[in-house]
């Protein structure tokens, strides 16, 4: 049985069992489900050695729908955010911890229309309880608290866009190393760059790009980087021919 499938067969228990007569809107379960898997594909994250899921997902509803889902809200939440899980795991994405679903109310939306977001971060406070999620024994549960250490200002989560990836890599620990080396943190396949050329260094609450004695040299927005250079948000590190935009905490 396929992860929507089952997420069907819940969602429609709960709607023929304790919710009977009381979930009247338009907006399909099933639909929701759909839109926040393509969000969750679409705001993966490259990082070190893993591809890192959205952890907080906000549904926009109309306000006449949102009056329609009434107390169903707080039970779908919860079947949405197991759908996901389900849905990281079929996909190999990484969870640091468990995806979290909250209902919104967006005055531009018909009855019958929604709009799907997903964040890297859980949103605090939640605005719907969430349903406890159960697994069995042998199941490998999501780890507890996100464990993503402060990557900038207010402990946000910095990230790299490397070239034309569509994803971006996230840094994480005090360094991340750009180079040819399949160890680097960072691997750019260009014949400019060193085998060690560069590092995204940590310091304190931001973030700074060093040059690791590399033959070319890195260039930081056009000029060269002296040693080290501190970074702001759109900034483009060059190495070789390969272009590296970071994007700070909060973006």
């Amino acid at each position: 049985m396929s992860i929507l499938q089952d997420f069907e067969d819940r969602v429609g228990g709960a709607l023929e069992g304790v919710f009977a007569g009381v979930f009247r809107s338009p907006v399909q379960p099933v639909e929701l489900a759909r839109s926040l898997s393509k969000a969750m594909d679409d705001g993966r994250s490259v990082g070190v050695g893993k591809v890192y899921a959205p952890l907080g997902y906000t549904v926009a509803l109309s306000r006449e729908d949102d009056e329609k889902f009434g107390e169903f809200r707080a039970t779908l939440a919860g079947e949405l955010a197991t759908f996901l899980t389900d849905h990281a795991r079929e996909r190999g994405y990484h969870l640091v911890a468990p995806p979290r679903v909250t209902f919104t109310v967006h005055d531009d939306l018909r009855l019958g229309r929604f709009r799907v977001s997903a964040e890297l971060a859980v949103p605090e406070p939640l605005t719907v309880p969430l349903a406890e999620t159960e697994y069995a024994e042998d199941e490998v549960r999501p780890p507890a608290p996100a464990p993503c250490e402060p990557s900038g200002v207010g402990g946000g989560i910095a990230t790299v866009t490397v070239g034309d990836l569509a994803h971006d890599v996230v840094l994480s620990g005090n360094s991340v190393t750009i180079g040819r080396l399949a160890s680097s943190g960072i691997q750019v396949m260009d014949a400019n760059a060193s085998r060690e050329h560069a590092a995204f260094v940590r310091d304190g609450d931001r973030w700074l790009i060093e040059d690791l004695g590399s033959t070319n040299g890195t260039l930081l927005n056009g000029e060269p980087v002296v040693e080290r250079a501190v970074l702001e948000d759109g900034d483009v590190v060059e190495i070789g021919v390969s272009r590296l935009t970071y994007h700070g905490p909060g973006r």
